[in-house]
Formats: structure tokens, C-alpha cells, sequence
């Protein structure tokens, strides 16, 4: 228990906090304020001293659940997983840790001041489809990210109040991890999963995300309640939906297991994708930037252990990164190619012409009906410098966003893709902690 001389974060009225609890290192302070509540856990305000920031603080105690010391130390086993998690529309867990003394986990994460996925749909009545489809592609983004570990994670428990908002910037994160282990605690007060979701859900399959994702959605368009114990009948429930194109996702999503898609097949779907308009000639872009092929990084006397890097790709939001580095002299040089994430028009037809118009009448029908060659896309080439003593991978991503315009998630992206790469490559930089 904290001194409550020691201070903490002011209240409304002037007044400092009440300390209630620390963690064992005294880095996390823990107020009395319930910022949110689940079937198994409460959510407290707390604050990180070192980072001079709001967290959550929640606590899983074993005694009004009846919990076994092997199902705390399960759980705990489960949550430790999300530590070593990094990615922008995955919650970061920064601390877990079991109590002995009082029975109970403790599990550090970031605040999300707008709340679950469920509250912030039903503050907002009116939600449009573009919205929807946002808020989509950022939920299959994090499963395409757990679904990809080696071996895959699965969430096991996604419902729409398991993803939280940040309602200033629309960014959405998936959370709860390691909350499966719970699981059949619920269902048994609750009578087990409903019959028509029986057969969909296994525990052991990553697509059993994928149904509950379809369910998440149908949640987002009918504003009924939904999880894998009371969705009832999809097929009714898609019938309440009125878009096509939504139905028959969310169709794909609740299908059988064998032939339901993955989290990477679903952010390819037609219905997810981003329409923009081409740019014009002379465009910013439209040049010597339009699909330049990657080129080696500025050759140089490679050193020992400073030989080229292919660091990836990563699936952003309005733009798809690939970044590729090189460590020389201590620094980090990246190069970073950013493709729009784009519905290009395939020619003039997009334009409002005719692909036939001004064709000689005189032409062959199939040579008048030759579909125009599919535009290139925009990418943008970035050449930058990682200097450990004086740079961080959030203010380089900050440079990048301010400098493109980038939404806050696929800033994210480029920091969590940057502090992932620097840890393995230069541990110890301030960006790879």
C-alpha cells in the first residue's frame, strides 16, 4: 500500500489523488478511480511515473470467481504473452504481475479514454458504413498480426468490448489477451455458447477469431449485442443488414470453418479497399515517384556485421510500408518505400470517357473493347538516418507523418516497425527499447 503523502495525479477540484497501490518496483501508481469493468476484472486509473503518463491498471482477483492458483497462474502465463507484443491496433501491455499476498493479477496497459468498441457504438447511433469499414480494417490488421507469429496467436475471446477506441483519432486496438483461460468460466453461468455457434467456435483455430470478427461487425451494423454464446441465428441477422456488399463480407466472415477466410484474404476483400482519385499528370507522385523498383542502399567499406538489412513489409492504413536498412558507423541508414493504398482507375473510363471513344468505327468490336492497362500506384521513396544518441523511433515516425500527412495509425506503424527492427539490430538505442 502507498503513502498517500506521496502524491499523484490532480484531481478536478485541485486536490492530488489518493494513492491507493503501487507496483512492487514503485514505477506504477494505482488510484481508486474505475475507469471500467468486465465479467472478471476492474479497471483503475493509475499513472506512470517514468514516462509521466495515464495507464489502466487492472485487477484479476481469484476470490469472487472462485479462480484456482492454477488458473491465476494460467492466466498470468497468457497475459505475460502480450508484453512482447508490438503492434498500433494491438493494446500494449507493459507490466503483469501475480499477487500473492492478496490473490489477485495485476496487469499494466495504455488507457483508452473512450472506451470499448460496444460503448463508443452505442453512444453513436449514427454511424456511417466508411466508418465501419475503418474500424474493420484496423481489427483484421491485428489479427493478421497475432495470426501471423510463429507459432500463431489467437485472441480466443474477440468481442466488441474486448477492441477499444480513441475517439479524438478513430484508432482502435484489440485487447484482453490471455482472458481466454476464462472462457468456459463464462459460459457455464451462462449456459454455454448457443447452439448455432457451436459447431463455428473452436478454441484451437485462429479462424474462430475470424468468426467473432464477422460477429464484431454485424454488432457495428445491427446495434444488437452479439458474442459466440448469444449471436443466434447469423443468418437472420444478416438478413437485417441492408448493404450487399456488408452482407456478403460478414457472410464469409460466420461461414463454415473449412472455408472461412483469413485475416490477410479479408483486408484484400473488395469490400475493405480504399477508393481514391488517380493524380493528374504533373501530380506530386505522379512521375518518378510512380512504382520505382527498390534499389541497394548508398554502397560503402561494409564493416564487420554491417552488411544489408531487408527488414520487410508492413500493411498500413493509407499506405503500405516496406523499409530496408543498413547499419553503418553506428547508424541505422533506412530507406523506406510508402505505396498508396489505392482503388486506382484503370484509365480514361474513370475520367467519364468511353474506353471506345475516338476509336475507328471501323474497328474490330474486340480491339474498340480492350480494357485500358490497370494505372501504377504512387510510392514514395524516404531516405533517412538512425542515430542512436540522438534520435527515437517515435520522433522519426513524427518527422515522416508530419512530412506525408500520415493518419495516426499508420504513424504507429512506422514506430513499432522502427523500435522492432532497432532492438534486434541495435539493441540497447533508445528506439529499440
Amino acid at each position: 500500500m502507498a503513502d498517500p503523502e506521496r502524491g499523484g495525479a490532480s484531481a478536478a477540484d485541485g486536490e492530488e489523488e489518493e494513492i491507493v497501490e503501487t507496483d512492487p518496483e514503485g514505477r506504477y501508481y494505482r488510484y481508486g478511480e474505475v475507469v471500467g469493468r468486465g465479467r472478471f476484472k476492474q479497471i483503475y486509473k493509475a499513472f506512470d511515473t517514468q514516462i509521466g503518463i495515464d495507464v489502466a491498471w487492472s485487477k484479476i482477483c481469484a476470490e469472487p470467481h472462485h479462480l484456482s492458483q492454477a488458473q491465476l497462474h494460467e492466466i498470468v502465463e497468457e497475459m505475460t504473452k502480450g508484453l512482447e507484443l508490438e503492434h498500433p491496433n494491438i493494446i500494449k501491455c507493459f507490466k503483469c504481475w501475480e499477487d500473492h499476498e492478496h490473490n489477485c493479477i495485476n496487469l499494466i496497459t495504455e488507457l483508452f479514454t473512450s472506451g470499448n468498441l460496444r460503448q463508443y457504438r452505442n453512444l453513436h447511433k449514427h454511424l456511417d458504413l466508411k466508418a465501419v469499414k475503418r474500424m474493420a480494417r484496423q481489427i483484421l490488421r491485428g489479427l493478421e498480426y497475432l495470426h501471423g507469429m510463429k507459432p500463431p496467436l489467437m485472441h480466443g475471446d474477440l468481442r466488441c468490448d474486448k477492441i477499444y477506441v480513441n475517439g479524438h483519432s478513430g484508432e482502435i486496438k484489440i485487447g484482453d489477451l490471455g482472458l481466454a483461460t476464462l472462457i468456459p468460466l463464462r459460459w457455464e453461468a451462462d449456459g454455454g455458447p448457443s447452439p448455432e455457434c457451436a459447431d463455428a467456435v473452436n478454441r484451437h483455430d485462429v479462424r474462430s477469431d475470424i468468426f467473432a470478427f464477422g460477429l464484431c461487425m454485424l454488432e457495428l451494423l445491427t446495434l444488437k449485442q452479439l458474442d459466440p454464446q448469444h449471436s443466434g441465428d447469423t443468418d437472420a441477422l444478416l438478413r437485417e443488414v441492408a448493404d450487399d456488399d456488408s452482407k456478403r463480407f460478414i457472410s464469409h466472415c460466420v461461414g463454415g470453418l473449412a472455408a472461412r477466410p483469413t485475416a490477410e484474404e479479408l483486408l484484400e476483400d473488395p469490400f475493405l479497399q480504399l477508393k481514391k482519385a488517380a493524380l493528374g499528370p504533373g501530380a506530386e507522385g505522379s512521375a518518378a515517384q510512380l512504382a520505382p523498383q527498390p534499389e541497394p542502399l548508398p554502397s560503402g567499406d561494409d564493416g564487420e556485421g554491417e552488411g544489408h538489412i531487408a527488414i520487410g513489409k508492413l500493411r498500413g492504413e493509407d499506405y503500405n510500408f516496406e523499409f530496408h536498412g543498413k547499419v553503418k558507423d553506428g547508424k541505422m541508414h533506412f530507406r523506406l518505400f510508402m505505396t498508396q493504398v489505392s482503388d486506382l482507375p484503370n484509365g480514361p473510363a474513370a475520367n467519364g470517357d468511353s474506353p471506345a471513344a475516338g476509336a475507328d468505327a471501323g474497328a474490330p468490336e474486340q480491339q474498340q473493347q480492350q480494357p485500358p492497362p490497370p494505372a501504377l500506384p504512387v510510392v514514395r521513396t524516404i531516405d533517412f538516418v538512425f542515430d542512436p544518441e540522438v534520435d527515437t523511433a517515435d520522433n522519426l515516425a513524427g518527422e515522416i507523418s508530419e512530412e506525408f500527412s500520415l493518419s495516426p495509425t499508420d504513424t504507429e506503424i512506422c514506430a513499432a516497425a522502427l523500435r522492432e527492427w532497432l532492438a534486434k539490430e541495435m539493441p540497447g538505442s533508445e528506439g529499440g527499447k
